[in-house]
This record gives C-alpha cells, sequence and structure tokens, in this order.
C-alpha cells in the first residue's frame, strides 16, 4: 500500500504519484478529500465539515465519501479506511 503523501497535487487536480509515476485527475471535492486526508482526518470528520460546508445531506455526502474511499483503497492507498 503506497501512503496518500506520495501523491504531489497541483492546483488544476493534476495528482503525481511520486513512487509509481501514475497521474491522476481529481476533481474539487476528490481535491479536498485528499487534502483533509493528508491533514489527518478520518472519514468521518471529513463527511461532516463537507456536509456543513456545502449544506449537503450528510448520509449523501457519506456515501460519496465511502466510493471515494474505496476507489482510493483499490489503486492502493493506504490509510484510506473508514
Amino acid at each position: 500500500m503506497l501512503p496518500l503523501s506520495a501523491l504531489t497535487i497541483n492546483t488544476d487536480g493534476f495528482a503525481f504519484n511520486v513512487t509509481t509515476g501514475e497521474s491522476y485527475t481529481l476533481n474539487g471535492c476528490a481535491q479536498l478529500i485528499v487534502q483533509r486526508l493528508k491533514s489527518g482526518e478520518t472519514q468521518s470528520q471529513i463527511v461532516q465539515s463537507i456536509a456543513h460546508e456545502f449544506n449537503i445531506a450528510q448520509n449523501t455526502i457519506d456515501r460519496d465519501v465511502a466510493d471515494f474511499f474505496q476507489q482510493l483503497h483499490t489503486l492502493g492507498f493506504a490509510g484510506v479506511n473508514s
């Protein structure tokens, strides 16, 4: 498993994995989630803050964030378990 710290992300959402050389494109929400993960927030904290910040139902955000966490896990990134 790769640490999220292996990702370098620019302001346009281009993410480069310095360990493997792979690149990804992140939308604004994905950038926010990765940034918060890198700062040590849990999945629950991320869901709560996004729901509050964007005034979206928490159960909607919970599903979307859980899906994104699964995608990160599938890509081999560590530290993205609920």
